[in-house]
């Protein structure tokens, strides 16, 4: 990442999965109405009164985001022509590290954050089954366009499907991240280089 989507592009990352870590419905609401009941539940899980201990925080934020993200999806779009190519432990591997790499940036963006942004709803449109969420994220040095984009399933539940910041796609900015490396590097070099910046974080 680079420029304005470099200073805020992990924190919106959190932000989407804060946003999208909900669990299912009986009956799915509209998706504004659903993001802001998330946001506010997930908001008080990391945030609390008493604080818990990370560990214990750490796993119910997982139990709320990985029914959710569908990681695996995210993934094929993240690597976009390159995911055909993998064998199945290739994309395990690839999926499993993913995942950990989006949980820890978010845990370390929305911790930093310390609840200091708003989060304002400017709007909702449908495209046959799908949502977009136009919405308008402000911190102390940011003010961020996001649109979300979300996909139903069949047990009332939404899922991420992107997340546009500043007209920048995430998951393209992702794609175009991965793409340069594996086809310079190759995917074992991709892997070592996720790798290297979890354990940055």
């Amino acid at each position: 990442m680079n420029g304005r989507f470099s200073l805020v592009g992990g924190w919106v990352s959190g932000l989407m999965t804060v946003a999208l870590a909900g669990a299912a419905h009986a009956a799915a609401p509209k998706p504004t109405t659903w993001l802001g009941e998330q946001i506010t539940a997930v908001r008080a899980l990391v945030a609390p009164a008493t604080p818990l201990p990370a560990a214990e925080q750490d796993a119910k934020l997982k139990a709320l985001v990985d029914p959710v993200m569908e990681f695996e999806t995210l993934s094929e779009r993240a690597l976009g022509k390159h995911w055909a190519t993998l064998k199945p432990e290739q994309r395990k591997v690839f999926v499993d590290t993913f995942r950990e790499l989006v949980f820890r940036s978010y845990l370390k963006k929305v911790r930093g954050a310390n609840n200091d942004y708003t989060l304002t709803f400017e709007g909702e449109s449908l495209a046959g089954t799908s949502a977009k969420v136009e919405a308008v994220a402000k911190t102390k040095k940011a003010e961020i366009e996001l649109v979300f984009t979300l996909e139903p399933r069949e047990d009332k539940r939404w899922i991420a499907a992107d997340v546009t910041i500043d007209e920048v796609s995430l998951v393209e900015n992702y794609r175009e991240q991965f793409n340069k490396t594996i086809t310079t590097d190759g995917f074992d070099a991709l892997i070592s280089k996720m790798k290297k910046k979890l354990a940055e974080i």
